[in-house]
């Protein structure tokens, strides 16, 4: 018995700008879309869009306003003004990290963890009628579609827009 290795291997080939024109038209379609529902959703749980990431964020954990920023791809003074308040809000507390006493930890409130099982009951019920409208092949796709887009675009966000241009030096 003989067997037979076939290697293929993939290249990435640059989408034409037909494709490209396509996909920018689309995703701004869907850029709207979400955006508009992030604000609906948001909005009737009684927070900024803002304070929504924020609060969805520490829910996985307690964080200092710096790993916190990090995490939300945030500048910390931006950050520290929406954290502000949601303290004032009693949706969020800042208290002392043990292990640095001159850093801080913030952490939701129980007022806090009711808010996000709200948001996430919302977004969870509108998300679930958008994918159930969808077949399963496709919905499957659409997840590792985005899945994979984020990743890339997270991937590419410390590359300056103008990279690979002759005008790149001059922006930065």
């Amino acid at each position: 018995m003989y067997s037979t290795i076939i290697c293929v291997t993939t290249r990435s080939v640059a989408p034409k700008p037909a494709a490209i024109a396509a996909f920018r038209r689309h995703l701004r379609v869907l850029e709207r879309e979400v955006v508009r529902q992030l604000a609906a959703d948001t909005g009737c749980c009684g927070v900024t869009m803002a304070q929504c990431h924020t609060l969805v964020e520490l829910a996985t954990a307690e964080l200092s306003l710096t790993g916190l920023a990090a995490a939300l791809g945030l500048d910390t003074s931006t950050l520290s003004r929406t954290v502000d308040g949601l303290v004032r809000a009693g949706l969020v507390e800042r208290a002392e990290d043990a292990a640095d006493r001159r850093s801080l930890r913030i952490a939701l409130t129980p007022a806090g963890r009711e808010k996000v099982a709200l948001i996430d009951g919302t977004c969870n019920r509108y998300y679930a009628a958008l994918l159930g409208g969808i077949g399963e092949r496709d919905r499957r796709s659409v997840l590792r579609a985005v899945k994979l887009l984020g990743e890339r675009m997270r991937s590419l966000r410390e590359t300056p827009c103008c990279a690979g241009t002759e005008d790149c030096n001059e922006r930065s």
